[in-house]
């Protein structure tokens, strides 16, 4: 059974209408693994485990060209294919640019760290979930 995943976006360049030439340069990476953590099961109904994704990147010359959201539509394709029906992840609570990203991927927040992470010098992050029909 598959339980760890790592998907990578390659910029391809047209030669011509017909052909692509082969990939040159990696412009997106992210990690999908089946994970079985309580504190996130008890956010999904009737689930037993789930397709945690994490460590996406996305080079900065690269962003805004919808690369992200295309992996995060690639995590969605190999949850339905290995008959998972939640994808949760991770992100810190300041980053507007993650939160929106995911917000419009379709996951919604569900949870976040305790605000005395920050007392020990740790970033805030939120927990988001999205369930695939």
């Amino acid at each position: 059974m598959n339980r760890y995943a790592c998907l990578v976006a390659e910029h391809a360049k047209e030669d011509d209408a017909s052909q692509i030439s082969p990939p040159h340069q990696l412009v997106g990476v992210v990690d999908i693994t089946v994970l079985r953590d309580d504190d996130v099961l008890r956010h999904l109904e009737g689930a037993q485990e789930y397709l945690y994704v994490s460590g996406i990147a996305v080079p900065e010359n690269y962003r805004r060209q919808k690369v992200a959201t295309v992996l995060l539509q690639a995590c969605e394709v190999i949850a339905v294919l290995w008959g998972y029906q939640y994808l949760v992840l991770r992100a810190y609570e300041d980053d507007s640019g993650a939160r929106a990203l995911y917000t419009n991927a379709g996951y919604r927040l569900v949870s976040r760290d305790p605000t005395w992470v920050t007392w020990i010098g740790r970033k805030r992050r939120i927990l988001m979930v999205k369930r695939l029909r």
